[in-house]
């Protein structure tokens, strides 16, 4: 036999291994028998990048070729009886699937000569035909993205619309990283040579009531695709909440700063707050003290399972802003039929 092993792989002759054994990836890939049977000319063109590989992933018959030329090379080789390309004569080698093939190749030592694990060698050896276990599955790798909740969303539960990106075959070159270019071959510009691409997803997720800041959220089997068969990874939402004009928390109680009129505070009476589900009316005792904390039971966050929080509302007086000299004068008696003590000022 007598072929160009650079011509063959389409690669340069100062080509590095690295790129030796990347352009025999994507050839061996393409043209392996098992994913064209009954294509003669595939297989011959597997024999023959096969052939190139052997050459130029072993330093000495790399050196003898460069040396010698081609035909020299092939009719006289460095051990005086020339050279012999792998033999497949009794059979291609079988694996589990291309990926365990291409894997063998690159993870368990070097083609031409040499054994393989399941007992497949090639060149002067035996040629066995085995089945060695392919690569073990591999979990994909979880998601994570942030989520940014309304607080009274968060306290009440909702359903959101989460948008994300997942690694898939390039449509261009259907995963293999190259594109036939002329007569050769050429890194897929779609893709860049990964043979990945990121498809947009996007799923319908429901947050929990009761959900809290910095909160993590997993769904299972969403993130990104496994290998080898494995299961696909999760997503993982971190809750973000936003802030509310009215509503504090602390764990599951709410809070609330309610203003009420001076007069309310000292006769007592009725004032309307907001609450999760609507508005409620307070009950404001007579006499009761600015800065006061009145407690609505129940009416807190309620969690998925458990007691729910309650409402606590801290009352602030809002005093008259213009008052007359006949109100001045009725303020001034006030001041001597209620006097405030001393004390409850230092307080």
């Amino acid at each position: 036999m007598s072929l160009d092993p650079y011509k063959t792989l389409s690669v340069d002759k100062n080509a590095d291994l690295d790129s030796i054994k990347k352009a025999y990836r994507k050839l061996a890939l393409k043209y392996h028998p098992d994913k064209n049977p009954g294509d003669k000319s595939a297989e011959e063109k597997f024999k023959d990048v096969s052939a190139a590989y052997d050459i130029l992933s072993d330093p000495e018959k790399r050196s003898a070729y460069d040396n010698l030329g081609s035909e020299q090379f092939y009719t006289r080789g460095t051990d005086g009886r020339g050279y012999q390309a792998p033999d497949f004569s009794q059979g291609f080698p079988q694996f589990d699937d291309l990926n365990d093939f291409l894997n063998q190749i690159f993870g368990g030592g070097s083609f031409g000569g040499a054994s393989y694990g399941g007992g497949a060698s090639y060149g002067g050896g035996s040629q066995k035909r085995g089945r060695k276990r392919g690569p073990s599955p591999r979990k994909g790798r979880d998601i994570e993205s942030p989520i940014r909740l309304p607080f009274l969303d968060a306290a009440r539960g909702t359903k959101v619309n989460v948008t994300y990106n997942t690694p898939s075959p390039c449509p261009t070159c259907g995963g293999s990283g190259t594109v036939t270019y002329g007569t050769g071959l050429r890194g897929c510009p779609e893709c860049g040579g990964s043979g990945k691409v990121l498809k947009g997803n996007q799923i319908t997720v429901s947050v929990p009531q009761g959900a809290t800041d910095g909160q993590r959220l997993r769904i299972k089997g969403k993130g990104e695709p496994g290998e080898f068969g494995g299961e696909a990874g999760d997503i993982i939402l971190v809750v973000s909440i936003l802030p509310d004009k009215n509503f504090k928390r602390d764990g599951l109680n709410l809070l609330l700063e309610k203003k009420v009129g001076l007069y309310t505070l000292l006769l007592g009476g009725k004032t309307e707050v907001p609450t999760l589900t609507g508005r409620t009316s307070l009950n404001v005792p007579k006499g009761t003290q600015n800065g006061a904390k009145l407690r609505l039971k129940g009416l807190g966050v309620v969690p998925s399972k458990g007691k729910p929080g309650d409402m606590i509302v801290t009352l602030r007086v809002v005093l008259p802003v213009r008052i007359s000299g006949e109100a001045e004068e009725e303020v001034a008696k006030l001041r001597n039929l209620a006097p405030v003590e001393e004390s409850a000022l230092d307080a």
